[in-house]
């Protein structure tokens, strides 16, 4: 039992270490204005793939290791008993063939993302314009006089 509990706490923790890292993907692989949808879609696809052939698979595989079925009228019904130790092996092999699958699928995504080319107008030093002072700086509405008055210091 000790052994499993530590099994089962190091696969739960690498379920939750996969959201950060599938979240980061998706927001560095669309635009600035498109990361919000970009969210959605992915939540979407997630609790698509996940709620429908999630529950799917794992009743197929719980059903291989039922015993005894009910028989009503010579349809199969529901499971009268299951194989424990049978049930267990198999949700826990289920549960590596999944994992082991989804981090094939990232490790392919990380080997074939290309990061966008750097556009000239998103880099921090392009919206210097050049400027190497203040006084380069174009200045509008000076008074006639030249002299700039702090005008909250007469409030």
């Amino acid at each position: 039992m000790p052994a499993f509990l530590s099994f089962l706490f190091i696969v739960i923790c690498f379920t939750f270490l996969c959201s950060i890292p599938a979240l980061t993907a998706t927001l560095r692989c669309v635009p600035d204005s498109q990361r919000s949808f970009a969210l959605g879609i992915q939540w979407i696809v997630v609790r698509t793939l996940g709620g429908i052939p999630g529950p799917i698979a794992f009743g197929s595989v719980i059903d291989i290791s039922c015993l005894l079925w009910q028989d009503k009228c010579g349809e199969q019904g529901s499971c009268y008993l299951y194989q424990n130790s049978a049930m267990s092996q198999y949700t826990l092999v289920a549960g590596i063939i999944y994992k082991l699958l989804g981090t094939i699928f990232f490790l392919i995504a990380s080997v074939l993302y290309q990061p966008p080319p750097e556009s000239p107008q998103s880099s921090c030093e392009s919206t210097d314009h050049g400027a190497g002072d203040v006084s380069d700086l174009p200045v509008k509405d000076l008074p006639e006089d030249g002299v700039i008055v702090n005008l909250h210091a007469r409030l």
